[in-house]
């Protein structure tokens, strides 16, 4: 169910545990494909970093834009996993989540690559989850690099819950003007995988991403495991990171494709959690409600491609039936 606002968890200050008996580390993963230079702008807020205990680590999904060698030759400091061929956003965090554990740092920190944090973004992340035992994911609020045409910030994320139909989400206010309100810590439903402090304690608990999502709603997927499991996921609206969402990683590939990926992982979501009809329907549903909201916003082309992707996917399952029967 929806919780309203009256439903909310909110927190004035954060909970009251025990101090930290010693300092947190983290390793900021970042992966990688065709980055460009928001890659290095992204590298470069996180060095400005309050919080000097992480590692940064970059897994590069075969780019060929040579970012990956311009952030070696300027930035000494990072580490780079070089994966043979783009195996995904999941797959490539997985790598870095994988290093994470193998070093017994006590967070990960996904960003992507066309992100950029406030300086005190990651102190304020993991300070939260120092305090907050319980919380397996942390996410900060998330602004638009292209603000308002005023020239006001244009907010993307602080905060999303599920719906009835779980990856047709509630995002208040989003493409709409920051408030700029300081708000406290508030316990949400999904933090959003370009943003997001994990546990390393959960990870190890609930598994990591599952490979099964080329890209879209891997994080929801994990999101959801770690609650069911016990585990709390939070935004802190205070801690601030920026958001471009038009970079090469995008560019390289066509709008038909994108809509392709995003069906076929809305139907591994739903297929993991019910029957391969059942989740066609929750597919066709999800898909029909986003596409309301593209039509509302005249988005036509984006329309059509959505379309064409939810029946392509129909045609290929009915083969699979099909051929299931002789």
């Amino acid at each position: 169910m929806i919780p309203n606002e009256s439903k909310r968890i909110l927190l004035p200050a954060y909970p009251l545990t025990a101090e930290p008996a010693k300092l947190s580390s983290v390793t900021v993963v970042i992966p990688a494909f065709q980055g460009g230079d928001r890659l290095l702008d992204c590298i470069r807020s996180l060095q400005a970093s309050s919080f000097r205990s992480t590692k940064i680590l970059i897994v590069d999904n075969a780019s060929t834009d040579g970012s990956i060698e311009k952030a070696e030759q300027l930035f000494t400091a990072i580490e780079v996993h070089r994966n043979p061929e783009n195996a995904g956003f999941g797959a490539a965090c997985n790598r870095g989540i994988d290093v994470a554990m193998q070093r017994q740092d006590s967070y990960v920190l996904l960003i992507n690559q066309d992100t950029t944090v406030a300086p005190e973004m990651v102190e304020q992340l993991v300070t939260f989850a120092d305090h907050s035992p319980q919380a397996g994911v942390v996410g900060p609020k998330t602004l638009s690099m292209h603000p308002m045409p005023n020239g006001s910030p244009r907010l993307l994320y602080a905060g999303a819950w599920r719906t009835w139909l779980p990856l047709w989400q509630r995002i208040p206010d989003n493409g709409l003007a920051d408030s700029k309100k300081r708000l406290p810590p508030i316990q949400v439903d999904y933090v959003w995988g370009h943003g997001m402090l994990l546990r390393v304690a959960a990870l190890r608990e609930v598994g990591t991403f599952d490979p099964g999502f080329f890209m879209y709603y891997e994080d929801i997927d994990l999101c959801t495991r770690m609650t069911r499991a016990g585990w709390q996921a939070w935004c802190v609206p205070d801690a601030v990171m920026w958001h471009d969402m038009t970079d090469g990683a995008r560019a390289s590939k066509s709008e038909s494709w994108r809509w392709t990926q995003k069906v076929e992982s809305t139907l591994h979501f739903y297929h993991l959690r019910s029957s391969l009809p059942k989740a066609f329907f929750l597919t066709c549903a999800t898909t029909g409600r986003e596409s309301i909201s593209l039509a509302r916003h005249r988005h036509f082309c984006a329309l059509t491609h959505l379309f064409s992707a939810t029946i392509k996917l129909g045609v290929s399952l009915l083969r699979r039936r099909c051929n299931w029967k002789r």
